[in-house]
């Protein structure tokens, strides 16, 4: 089994570790005050959002569980939390995984209270097809879904595996205990090649953290919440990075409030999938800096 990450203060030296163990831990990320502002932020909302009959659960958690709460699509939910994709740590972590082109594929907290279930380990990268030799028999990605995806032990695969086409970053807004359900990740599983088998157990390394700091880890690698046997909500908001051709997770360009628009600049936009990469992704000009809005692109000419 590959040796587990231990937190650091050097961005160099998790690069390394996501390359090893397929996670990270980086401290020291956010001030004391600015994570407590941004916990207070989110707690707000999520109590807001759960008055009102709009809060959700998630289809990855474990069957049954309606305690712990997503609150999805926080870009229209507070400026400071803009803040957090373009933070120069989660760049130059998603650099090193994806590339220099990349794309923000969510941004969303993810409030774990006290009697919640364990979440089953599973892997973000679950619906790419392993590579196949020539002749041999094909998955098809459209075919696959999180019950088809081929299983295995965490072992380094012996056969070409997929590069990571996702990196997750979770930003820990409370203190990540043990107790209170930090994430639970399997060391040096991103490079097995496949996805846990649900019937198999498996030791994992449940982060422990400091509220400020980030666990970040490789689409493929094996992660899953924690039970939450305190007194108190553990809260961590993920910033989800994906590679340019990905389809993401939220669709920023349909889902962005025009207001929170309005305040963002071309960069900014060109994560959140508003800038064609390579023409695809463009409205009429494939060379634009921000795709044009439908009504604003040419239609029907006589």
């Amino acid at each position: 089994m590959v040796n587990r990450a231990n937190p650091t203060a050097d961005v160099a030296r998790a690069c390394a570790d996501l390359d090893r163990a397929g996670y990270c831990i980086l401290t020291d990320v956010l001030t004391p005050d600015d994570a407590d502002a941004l916990r207070t932020r989110v707690l707000q909302q999520a109590a807001a959002e759960r008055a009102r009959a709009l809060d959700h659960g998630y289809p990855a958690e474990a069957d049954g569980d309606d305690v712990n709460q997503w609150v999805y699509t926080l870009i229209n939910k507070g400026a400071a939390i803009r803040e957090l994709p373009v933070h120069p740590a989660a760049q130059r972590l998603a650099t090193h995984v994806l590339g220099e082109s990349h794309l923000l594929s969510s941004l969303d907290a993810h409030i774990t209270y006290p009697g919640n279930m364990e979440m089953p380990l599973h892997a973000d990268q679950w619906w790419m097809p392993p590579p196949v030799r020539p002749g041999e028999a094909l998955v098809r990605q459209g075919d696959l879904t999180r019950s088809t995806v081929p299983t295995g032990p965490p072992e380094p695969a012996t056969t070409p595996i997929i590069g990571p086409l996702i990196l997750n970053i979770m930003w820990m807004l409370t203190d990540f205990t043990t107790d209170n359900g930090a994430t639970r990740l399997v060391p040096g599983s991103h490079l097995s090649g496949v996805s846990p088998d649900p019937s198999t157990s498996h030791a994992a390394h449940q982060v422990e953290g400091p509220a400020g700091s980030i666990v970040a880890w490789d689409g493929r690698t094996w992660h899953a919440s924690g039970k939450n046997t305190s007194d108190g909500p553990r809260v961590g908001l993920t910033t989800y990075f994906c590679g340019p051709m990905i389809r993401q997770l939220t669709n920023g360009v349909h889902g962005l409030r025009s207001d929170v628009k309005a305040e963002l600049d071309d960069e900014y936009l060109a994560l959140l999938g508003f800038k064609p990469w390579a023409s695809y992704g463009m409205t009429d000009d494939p060379t634009c800096a921000v795709a044009a809005a439908g009504d604003d692109t040419v239609g029907e000419l006589r």
